[in-house]
């Protein structure tokens, strides 16, 4: 048996139907939807997996194998992963563990597409041998993989310890965790790393209940304010949406740190599902139209009411040095800093 860490992001406009697919049908996904033929799967049988994605990387998209390193995620989500192998899921401020049910592989000639929809309930359409959205652009899922749950949604603040919490911090879609065993078994049994823990599961998420039905998005944007300045801002403002024309970009907040020289701006996001890209552009472009005189340094902030924050705003985030805060870590983040004097007046 063996454990692993597989990311269910897919490429492309997959994400929405991954998550559904997973958490209602019980199917583990990857994209490479250029490959999802049975008659790649033949060539796999024949060849052996590895000589397979070589040669279709050749074919397809003609470039060298050796250029393309990601092809080892799906080599091993088609041959290392066995049925009795555990996968760990990690879903923003949460993990799932599944058990691999079986060796079958699904392509989207063989997969069930009635099952394949959007959390808003739109389905994917399949034209010339490929899914697409209801807009026709590429979902960039190509290969599926029975799953059934272990257990769902455990909170990685409470029961992750810190190697667990680092190794899901990677950024491989898929890795071998055979050596955190025993960390996973701990989460699973549900052993809290400590009693501060405990209390702040249930407490988090019925604190993001509570702000998500605040009455506007200016509610939110006093709750960030208010936020920065139980942390220690000197002094907070809201800059005018009138400032700046929208290519240079828009902050909700900035707050200024002066005994640490640093001056924090924020994007501002009372969105349920996800948040896209848009925000992560719009903080970056003010930053750089917005450079603060002295020693000061800026930070970049994204604070979303959002479960999740999408793969493209994750990957620009990462370029950009921009942190992507979604709802329940804004809500522990309040937590931590302490409700007193708490007001939105």
């Amino acid at each position: 048996m063996n454990y692993w860490l597989h990311r269910i992001k897919g490429g492309d406009h997959a994400y929405e139907y991954a998550w559904p697919l997973l958490f209602d049908h019980n199917w583990l996904s990857i994209g490479w939807s250029d490959f999802s033929k049975e008659a790649f799967l033949a060539d796999v049988r024949e060849k052996g997996c590895i000589e397979a994605i070589n040669g279709w990387i050749i074919d397809k998209w003609g470039d060298r194998p050796e250029n393309c390193r990601n092809r080892w995620n799906l080599y091993r989500f088609l041959k290392d992963m066995k049925p009795g192998d555990w996968v760990l899921v990690p879903t923003g401020g949460e993990f799932s563990v599944y058990e691999i049910v079986d060796d079958v592989i699904l392509t989207n000639e063989t997969i069930d597409r009635t099952l394949i929809v959007d959390w808003n309930g739109n389905k994917a359409v399949y034209e010339e041998g490929y899914l697409k959205n209801e807009n026709h652009q590429y979902i960039d899922m190509g290969f599926y993989r029975k799953v059934k749950p272990i257990k769902l949604h455990i909170p990685r603040a409470e029961y992750a310890d810190a190697v667990l919490t680092s190794r899901m911090k990677i950024r491989l879609t898929n890795a071998n965790i055979n050596n955190l065993s025993e960390s996973i078994i701990r989460a699973i049994e549900h052993r809290p790393i400590d009693l501060k823990a405990e209390v702040m599961k249930d407490a988090v998420p019925d604190l993001l209940a509570k702000i998500k039905k605040l009455a506007d998005d200016a509610k939110f944007e006093k709750l960030v304010k208010w936020y920065l300045k139980a942390i220690g801002a000197n002094e907070v403002t809201v800059p005018s949406k009138n400032e700046s024309p929208t290519e240079e970009g828009d902050a909700d907040v900035v707050a200024y740190f002066d005994n640490i020289k640093t001056a924090i701006m924020v994007q501002v996001k009372k969105h349920s599902g996800t948040t896209d890209e848009w925000a992560v552009s719009q903080i970056k472009a003010y930053e750089k139209n917005h450079r603060y005189g002295g020693d000061y340094m800026n930070q970049m902030w994204v604070v979303s009411t959002c479960e999740k924050f999408n793969e493209k705003a994750e990957r620009k985030a990462d370029e950009a040095g921009v942190r992507l805060i979604n709802g329940l870590e804004f809500a522990r983040m309040i937590l931590e800093a302490g409700l007193q004097g708490l007001s939105l007046s």
